[in-house]
């Protein structure tokens, strides 16, 4: 696993899927948050509990929403609907980043 680290923890909690490659979804690994992130990116993940997983999968971290969608998928029309996760990154960086400026980017919304 490219994203093993000492501080997360790893879940099976959560059945993702990959509806463009479901005979792959099962090798989908779901993460906790790295302890040592930041407090703001640590408290933006809070803010998304229950909306928000985070998975290695084919390389990357993908963190995606109630759907559980690993992959992007569909057209958009009613036969196929669009899905798609949250986001999909190369390292724990800039997951860490992404967080960060999604919080502000909340705060300034006054969403908070």
């Amino acid at each position: 696993m490219k994203f093993a680290r000492a501080d997360i923890l790893i879940y099976n909690d959560q059945a993702p899927i990959d509806r463009n490659d479901p005979q792959s979804q099962n090798m989908a690994v779901e993460y906790s948050l790295p302890r040592a992130f930041s407090k703001k990116a640590k408290t933006c993940w809070e803010y998304f509990s229950g909306a928000a997983y985070l998975f290695e999968y084919k390389g990357c971290l993908v963190v995606t929403d109630e759907s559980l969608y690993l992959t992007a998928h569909g057209d958009g029309t009613h036969e196929a609907p669009f899905g798609a996760p949250r986001w999909i990154l190369d390292s724990w960086e800039e997951l860490e980043k992404v967080l960060e400026v999604t919080w502000d980017d909340l705060e300034a919304d006054n969403l908070l």
